[in-house]
């Protein structure tokens, strides 16, 4: 058995997670901040940035973020660099009116700024008090100040000042597009996935785009300069395919066409299996075919089930339905090749404990076919990858959800009093009842006060208890993972497409148009950008843990059932992305088109919803008390996958630093639990994201190289299957 030496590993992993932040240093030097200028068109007038004053806590997740940012740049270069990209050219409004006065002046009116260059702005008053200012920033209407003040310090002609920036319109956009006659116009995007208006009163002709450039109402090209020709003409891509989708997507169609569509007939039989009839408690292994599979699905039946496909969705519209079935059905043979490869492959020890994966088949494999050399490298940089993905995306991302979930369930009243007082601010600014409005605002932050201190009391409270649940069944190792997992998941998955199916009968007349809808959109340009871009680069980097078919993972755990027959396993396997995406995502897609949520402006643009909180909003509005029910399923599925991917990291931990250590990693892991649930570390968590994403780079390459071998295996064991030698259980 190949076991890297402590030393090397754990340079290994040092310098995978530090080089890119020594060469990032050495690439950007660090310039002090300088005063940015409030527009691209008013150099006379600049702004200081102020800070609001931060806690420790804060202060910490700040500096551990800045520390993981440069990796993220540049692991995101490689892994979202698009093998294909198409671009479109637009303009977007960046209309800002500025009022200044003298800097300490606390009595005085603003004053407006107009540039010599720039007209007046219509129907603003000269001077602004600082109790309009406040107005104004109870509307969300000021580019400047904090939650103290309307106000930031700034310089006008050298001059100390305070400035309030009022945002017009920062957001309207016009996508510049060639007619059939050749003609080019600017066509207004919506506020839902960017739709071109149809109405020709909303488009602007060149001429007309020019006019506003030089009333300097437009966004300029930061890089071009103010002074360049047309430097109001931004361009950003469109459609584009990230390298690690096309890696993963293009392994998921490989493997089903090399292994003949298994994924299709070897469904049935897969059913078999996993229902005990061929469960053999003699043969080598630590869990059943049923637990191995209920032990995989907890690490990927989560988040992404709930969030990712809603995002997806309001990301291409019905279309992206389609695409999600398709990549569930592909990923399928992906997942066949690699818990096969890791049954092959793995090693049982003399306690009967299992080690396998990809770390395993990638170092055994890869001897076997004379590349020893590259299979040592594969094991160690997949285990590094692996162990970094657990701490992050398998554990303190679903920890801060969990807390975040809790205090949903707890606080719901309070977040709802908020809701409707943000409606009723609306409503004020409508009727312009500024009085009405200040005073509303003010009972609005008084609330999020107090939910947002209860929340940073009671997150401290539940990542303690939530991390001991946690070591609680991780130190029994996969026997108890599973044991508790063949348990949460089943009752989680059943419930959850209990509260879908209910939505789909009451709305049951209505579900043969929406199928309609789905396959009349899934092939036109816009649906295609919306399934491949939401489906594959949301449902991947975020939502990866819906499928993970590809990234390896869930070898480790397949590779613990009993069995003798490795290609049956692999087949139980198969039927992990058919739950997870084909039947899970499913439903949750349904709701989404049966509660129009992936087209809901006042959902989505108006309150901002998105994700997890969008799908919550969707039950609630056909059951009230579904969305308690959502929270306490987010619970479940966030603890399911919390205590798999321990598992996953462990036996990566073990392939590089060996059994005896494996407690350290345990408490580290837990501790990681902990510290999820209280802190915001975004940045990390992106990170280990990043980590997730580049297993799929040596796994794919892996079960490629060594595909053959698992088709001669599956073409052996289905002539056995299909003569009836096999002994049936049951």
């Amino acid at each position: 058995m190949f076991r890297a030496p402590l030393s090397l590993c754990v340079i290994a992993c040092a310098a995978i997670t530090f080089a890119p932040l020594a060469s990032k240093a050495q690439d950007e030097p660090k310039t002090p901040p300088a005063e940015q200028p409030v527009t691209n068109v008013a150099p006379v007038l600049t702004m200081e940035t102020v800070d609001e004053e931060q806690t420790t806590a804060e202060k910490i997740n700040g500096k551990v973020n800045s520390i993981f940012e440069p990796g993220v740049e540049l692991a995101a270069m490689v892994l979202m660099r698009p093998v294909y990209r198409s671009n479109q050219k637009y303009v977007q409004l960046d209309h800002v009116v500025h009022y200044t006065r003298p800097i300490d002046d606390g009595e005085s009116a603003f004053t407006i700024f107009t540039p010599d260059f720039a007209e007046k702005p219509a129907n603003f008053p000269e001077t602004l008090t600082l109790k309009e200012a406040d107005t104004w920033q109870a509307r969300g209407k000021l580019l400047s100040g904090n939650s103290k003040q309307p106000f930031s310090p700034g310089k006008l002609s050298g001059k100390s000042v305070e400035v309030v920036a009022i945002r017009v319109d920062t957001k309207t956009k016009y996508v510049q597009q060639t007619e059939a006659d050749g003609t080019i116009v600017y066509k207004l995007a919506g506020d839902i996935r960017g739709l071109l208006s149809k109405d020709e009163a909303d488009w602007k002709t060149p001429a007309q785009v020019a006019e506003m450039a030089d009333r300097h109402l437009l966004k300029l090209n930061a890089d071009a300069g103010k002074d360049a020709k047309d430097s109001y003409i931004l361009t950003e891509p469109i459609g584009k395919a990230p390298l690690v989708v096309v890696w993963l997507a293009g392994g998921a169609l490989f493997f089903t066409l090399f292994f003949g569509f298994v994924n299709f007939w070897g469904f049935r039989h897969a059913i078999e299996v996993v229902g005990g009839a061929y469960d053999d408690p003699d043969e080598p292994g630590e869990v059943t075919h049923f637990q191995a599979l209920a032990s995989a699905l907890s690490a990927t039946v989560g988040l992404g089930n709930i969030a990712g496909v809603t995002i997806a969705m309001t990301t291409g519209g019905p279309g992206a339905f389609f695409w999600m079935m398709i990549c569930g059905f592909m990923g399928m043979a992906s997942k066949f090749g690699e818990c096969t490869l890791g049954q092959m492959y793995r090693e049982v020890k003399p306690d009967g404990t299992i080690l396998g994966g990809p770390m395993q088949y990638l170092l055994r494999g890869f001897e076997e076919i004379g590349l020893k050399p590259v299979g040592v490298v594969f094991s160690v940089v997949f285990a590094v990858l692996c162990i970094m993905a657990s701490f992050g995306g398998g554990n303190m991302f679903q920890s801060n959800q969990s807390a975040n979930a809790a205090v949903q369930l707890i606080q719901g009243a309070k977040q709802d009093q908020i809701s409707e007082l943000g409606l009723q601010i609306k409503a004020a600014e409508a009727a312009e009842e500024w009085e009405t409005l200040g005073e509303l605002q003010q009972q609005k932050t008084v609330l999020q006060t107090e939910v947002t201190q209860f929340a940073q009391t009671f997150k401290m409270a539940f990542g303690v208890v939530f991390a001991i649940l946690v070591a609680l069944v991780i130190i029994g190792g996969i026997k108890r993972i599973a044991a508790v997992s063949s348990k949460i998941v089943p009752v989680m998955c059943i419930s959850y497409v209990l509260m879908c199916i209910y939505v789909i009968l009451v709305h049951i007349t209505e579900v043969p148009a929406l199928f309609q809808s789905v396959f009349a959109e899934a092939f036109t340009p816009k649906a295609a950008l919306g399934g491949i871009i939401g489906v594959a680069i949301i449902g991947i980097q975020r939502a990866a843990f819906s499928n993970e078919a590809g990234v390896g993972s869930a070898a480790i755990a397949h590779s613990a059932a009993k069995t003798d027959q490795p290609v049956r396993e692999g087949l139980v396997a198969l039927l992990g992305p058919f739950i997870d995406t084909i039947v899970v995502c499913s439903m949750t897609a349904m709701v989404i088109l049966i509660t129009n949520a992936w087209n809901n402006k006042e959902w989505i643009v108006d309150q901002g919803l998105e994700g997890a909180a969008l799908t919550s909003q969707a039950f609630e509005k056909e059951v009230g008390w579904f969305s308690y029910v959502l929270s306490i399923a987010i619970l479940l599925f966030a603890y399911s996958t919390i205590i798999s991917w321990s598992y996953y990291g462990e036996r990566c931990w073990e392939r590089l630093f060996g059994a005896e250590s494996t407690m350290v990693y345990k408490v580290i892991y837990v501790g990681f639990v902990f510290i999820g649930a209280v802190a915001n570390l975004g940045a990390v968590i992106d990170f280990s994201d990043m980590m997730l994403l580049s297993m799929a780079f040596p796994n794919i390459v892996g079960v490629v190289l060594l595909a053959p071998k698992v088709k001669r295996a599956l073409h052996e064991y289905w002539q056995k299957y299909k003569s009836g030698e096999f002994k049936k259980y049951k």
